[in-house]
């Protein structure tokens, strides 16, 4: 199995937080879900006085061993196989901040120091409002406006190491094929190698069974809930637009988790109880290149703002559906934040794809609904 440094999978972390676009310097505060908005400076966003809090340390410290221990059990096989899966396109917007999380601003928690949003959220990139966080400020890849789409996906996955090292017996197959939410064009996203260890937290070989991510955990970005996790991989794969070849040696991450929306609502780690199943699919865009991770934004063409505009919409006819009152007055609060953070984004999209630095959105994060699982023990 090639051996892979630390330093070079810097951006392995990106897809398990779904996290797309930072800038092109690792230690930036760079923009994921915003599809590289300009960062903004955090106190808590690199460097500094504060400690070097989280996983990181725990697991550069497992990245060079060259015997990483075998799964206890032995190694699992786990199969998946969808044909015209129902699919949901998670569109660039909003994500509310879970004060079990991440505190609240006399108390703030989460925030490690690692460019955003692998892992913590810095404190600079916290909206408040009513003395508690808010929204982060940036768009993100958790917002809670779902195209509905169909999509086929093939898998045979090997977990057979326990922890990361620099070499893994974990094996990754992985095909899945998609249509952007506008018909406008069609996608295929291949993974076929298994990335051995992670920088910030551990990717447990490449494929992990059986395991909390997200949320609490430091594992992975916590802008997503604390979430049991069936089985994960982290990969170097491909992505097809149109049926031609436009990012290789990509970035792949998957997780098939319990249910955690609530009518398509992503939920705080409290509204999260085990019910259904869903498939994430999350491509940042980073490839792996012979000196670590380089820029590569996903050449997907498509331009997700009609339809963050239908989702905003529908915000506000709820809103104004809702009689007068404290509770409408806070919802329309939200709403402005809302419609101010996306016409930035939207503002910063335009720029760089007149500039030629983009071309549509440069992330995946597509969820297929309740797949089956084939598990065998090898």
């Amino acid at each position: 199995m090639k051996r892979f440094f630390g330093w070079q999978l810097v951006a392995i972390i990106a897809v398990a937080f779904g996290c797309a676009s930072m800038d092109s310097e690792i230690g930036s505060q760079a923009n994921a879900s915003s599809m590289e908005s300009a960062g903004h400076g955090g106190a808590m966003s690199s460097g500094g006085s504060l400690p070097d809090t989280g996983l990181g340390n725990y697991t550069r410290a497992h990245a060079m061993n060259p015997s990483p221990p075998d799964r206890i059990g032995g190694p699992l096989e786990i199969k998946v196989s969808l044909k015209g899966g129902s699919t949901r396109w998670a569109q660039p917007g909003p994500r509310a901040m879970d004060p079990a999380v991440f505190g609240n601003p006399d108390h703030p928690l989460g925030w490690e120091k690692t460019p955003f949003p692998l892992v913590g959220i810095p404190l600079g990139m916290r909206q408040q409002m009513g003395g508690a966080y808010s929204i982060v400020d940036h768009a993100t890849p958790f917002s809670d406006w779902l195209p509905v789409g169909k999509g086929d996906l093939e898998m045979t996955l090997i977990d057979a190491t326990a922890i990361d090292g620099s070499r893994t017996k974990d094996r990754v197959s992985f095909v899945a094929s998609f249509e952007a939410p506008d018909k406008s064009h069609t996608y295929r996203v291949e993974a076929n190698m298994a990335l051995p260890h992670g920088k910030f937290f551990p990717t447990f070989g490449g494929v992990v069974t059986d395991h909390l991510l997200h949320g609490g955990t430091g594992l992975g970005t916590r802008l997503m809930p604390t979430e049991y996790v069936y089985v994960a991989f982290w990969a170097k794969g491909k992505v097809f637009v149109d049926g031609k070849l436009t990012n290789d040696n990509h970035l792949v991450h998957m997780m098939i988790t319990e249910g955690v929306r609530k009518k398509g609502a992503l939920q705080f780690d409290n509204g999260v109880n085990g019910v259904g199943r869903v498939l994430h699919l999350m491509v940042p865009p980073y490839k792996l290149g012979p000196k670590g991770p380089e820029k590569s934004p996903l050449k997907s063409g498509y331009l997700p703002f009609p339809m963050v505009q239908k989702g905003m919409m529908k915000m506000k006819e709820k809103i104004m559906g809702m009689p007068d009152g404290p509770q409408k007055k806070k919802m329309m609060a939200k709403m402005m934040a809302t419609k101010e953070l996306m016409m930035k984004t939207k503002k910063h999209v335009q720029e760089a794809m007149k500039a030629g630095k983009m071309f549509g959105q440069p992330f995946f994060h597509v969820m297929f609904g309740n797949p089956e699982i084939h598990v065998a023990h090898k």
